[in-house]
């Protein structure tokens, strides 16, 4: 194996920073406007707050504050030919709106998961190959707080420009970061981490005006090593999108409406664009709030469950708490969960969803398989700080004999990155 590099381990880092720097070129600011509130308002009613001219580092909200912005403009003649989006940060968390007052795509500051991945989060698509002169007017509805219902940097507005996207830079941006990731998290005497780092090394030495030629020259390098399978063929990992949503924690009840806005919209916008890609969401309540309050976001949501792309996922009206509540709260939960699912979407639930539930009392295997709900799934047990529970994969016998097929995935966390590191710590959990 290669055993020695002109480059650290920093400066291959070093490199992704450079990249992720270069996926977009600026072509131009956006004129913002924004209208104010304390508490939401609707797309009909979106100008009946207080207007205020937003420039980059102007104070719009405090805590918890809403507002409606407003970003026009008009992609220049630098654009033409080129795939142009829209960079919006508003320092919070905000869901673009079509024409008709349907929500679109949900933005935020930053990923909540991955530091350095924050360009996806910020990115409104616009055109694959501009013409040039096209007009911008879109509608947000924002909310002034970060995922932990946080006030960032004091309210203050950070940018919202019209650019240019660099497709071949952002792919080596992801490859990069994908075959670095797992590098740093092999062991040191590891030969695929060494093929990695060499592979980075031949990738980078392409890299000096980091023009397309070079790019896609560096791109090469690493493809061989992008293409490697896993080494264990017993073990496979499935991966389908979920939004572990609280439907309320440290934030007021109204955000979690618009929460589940932002989250829905931004799913069905990757499922255009991924056709692979597969979401699931649990408890009912939700999707009953964007049923009255999203009536079109909800049609979509109940085509792609018929497309067998949107999992309806647990059993109960929404993720219960099994410390507190009695056993005929627990059979009602199942039930009102259950009914609905069946009555809207015509899919019988079998499987209970408490990702996030802290306790599980030894009735629950009964209640669920007289109910025909066959499988359980939760992370929480995982987080236990003195005691490590045994297995992830068991069979759960209740206290009448009942037995239910319990699943804790090995990553512990319903945050799930899928990143490489979080691949390897599930394989060396998993029990």
């Amino acid at each position: 194996m290669p055993h020695m590099f002109l480059r650290r381990q920093t400066e291959f880092d070093d490199i992704r920073r450079e990249i992720h720097g270069r996926m977009y070129s600026l072509l131009a600011d956006l004129k913002v406007e924004a209208f104010c509130t304390p508490e939401p308002l609707s797309f009909q009613k979106r100008t009946e707050g207080k207007r205020i001219d937003i420039l980059p580092g102007v104070k719009w909200g405090d805590q918890m504050d809403c507002a409606w912005f407003h970003f026009t403009g008009k992609v220049p003649a630098s654009g033409k030919g080129r795939p142009v989006v829209l960079l919006i940060d508003i320092q919070g968390e905000a869901c673009v709106f079509d024409k008709k007052g349907n929500p679109a795509r949900g933005l935020t500051h930053r990923s909540s998961i991955a530091w350095h991945d924050t360009v996806g989060k910020r990115v409104v698509f616009v055109s694959e190959k501009a013409k040039g002169g096209e007009k911008i007017d879109v509608w947000a509805d924002a909310g002034c707080n970060d995922l932990f219902g946080n006030l960032v940097n004091d309210g203050r507005f950070k940018e919202a420009r019209i650019a240019a996207c660099n497709p071949e830079m952002r792919n080596l941006y992801y490859d990069w970061d994908v075959l670095y990731t797992l590098a740093v998290n092999l062991p040191e005497d590891s030969p695929r981490r060494h093929q990695i780092f060499y592979a980075l090394h031949r990738a980078a030495s392409c890299l000096y005006d980091y023009t397309e030629d070079e790019v896609k020259a560096a791109r090469k390098e690493l493809a061989g090593e992008l293409k490697k399978k896993n080494g264990d063929p017993d073990l496979s990992v499935s991966a389908v999108g979920h939004a572990h949503i609280d439907l309320i924690w440290l934030w007021p009840l109204r955000e979690t409406i618009r929460k589940g806005a932002r989250t829905f919209s931004t799913a069905l916008t990757l499922m255009d664009r991924y056709p692979d890609y597969i979401f699931g969401q649990s408890q009912p309540q939700i999707y009953d709030w964007m049923k009255e309050i999203y009536p079109d976001l909800y049609r979509r949501i109940k085509t792609k469950v018929a497309e067998g792309r949107w999992e309806l996922q647990g059993a109960m009206w929404v993720e219960a708490d099994c410390n507190i509540p009695s056993g005929e709260s627990l059979v009602r939960q199942v039930l009102y969960g259950k009914r609905f699912f069946k009555r809207e979407f015509g899919v019988e639930v079998n499987h209970l969803w408490l990702a996030d539930a802290f306790g599980y009392q030894a009735s629950l295997p009964q209640i669920l398989k007289r109910a025909d709900v066959d499988y359980f799934l939760t992370t929480k047990i995982s987080w236990n700080q003195y005691t490590k529970f045994p297995h992830d994969t068991f069979l759960w016998r209740g206290i009448d004999g009942s037995e239910v097929f319990a699943h804790f995935p090995p990553a512990n966390t319903y945050n799930a990155k899928l990143t490489p590191d979080e691949l390897l710590r599930s394989v060396g959990n998993f029990k």
